[in-house]
């Protein structure tokens, strides 16, 4: 199953973008997204563009044509999605949230392999009930036992870290975000939570650092681009604050962020 989300009225693009997610929610790192668009007499041969999701699950293209276009979307272990999609130049951006189905089949793949993903998800839903309550010791056991049962769910250690540091047990969350990151160091969740950490513990700098990690491993991403901004104002450097806007609202103008990175743009 499959979802279209459209950006609103006035975001004007020629890029295709969007996230790729499993039953779970959680997003599908390096699925293949393949866009087709067939030739007509006024736009010429037909184009094929193929591209791999990123470590948020993320993907985008430039279009080069308006028209109808098939999107089909593969990753190992689950059945493959098409959606057709009409685009037209200068019109609102297509902003797509895809599904992708676990195949059924006794083999299991990734982080889920072995477990009932119905289960999981539930439990996932409810650890995130109780962070979001600020019960943060039994968000605490919660994800602990998610990550028993899936120890490469990387999510499951950077909630652990992010329920310490709202406990400002700095040492512990620390040591579950670093967990995150032996298993995936790309991992853009776990370096934004250390840079999140930094900043909680008045290290500017190394918040700084981290950040940009967090936005090398996701070009995507707005949120590490909106922290460096804030930080880039704190210290007084309006160019790199100009910047970091810049490139949130290149990104996604349409979004939350790209709003706010706008009015800060336009106020500074």
């Amino acid at each position: 199953m499959a979802l279209w989300l459209s950006a609103p009225a006035g975001a004007q693009t020629n890029r295709i973008g969007g996230v790729v997610r499993d039953e779970t929610g959680s997003t599908i790192r390096g699925a293949t997204v393949r866009a087709e668009s067939g030739g007509t007499a006024n736009s010429g041969a037909s184009v094929s563009l193929t591209t791999a999701t990123d470590g948020r699950g993320r993907f985008i293209f430039v279009v080069i044509r308006s028209g109808e276009w098939r999107l089909t979307f593969e990753a190992p272990g689950f059945d493959p999605q098409t959606i057709p999609l009409s685009v037209r130049l200068g019109g609102p951006a297509p902003n797509l949230d895809v599904k992708l189905d676990r195949r059924e089949s006794p083999e299991a793949f990734g982080a889920l392999a072995g477990v009932d993903s119905k289960s999981l998800s539930e439990q996932l839903a409810a650890a995130a009930v109780l962070y979001d309550e600020g019960r943060h010791d039994e968000a605490i056991a919660a994800y602990r036992e998610i990550r028993a049962r899936a120890p490469a769910l990387s999510l499951a250690n950077v909630q652990i870290g992010n329920s310490y540091r709202a406990k400002q047990a700095y040492a512990e969350a620390e040591a579950a975000y670093q967990e995150a990151l032996k298993s995936d160091p790309a991992d853009s969740n776990a370096l934004f939570a250390m840079g999140v950490l930094r900043e909680a513990q008045g290290n500017a700098a190394d918040a700084q650092s981290w950040y940009e990690k967090a936005s090398s491993a996701d070009a995507l991403w707005t949120r590490p681009l909106m922290k460096l901004a804030a930080l880039a104002t704190a210290a007084g450097d309006r160019g790199a604050a100009s910047r970091h806007l810049t490139r949130v609202i290149d990104i996604d103008a349409a979004s939350a962020d790209g709003q706010s990175a706008a009015a800060m743009l336009k106020n500074p």
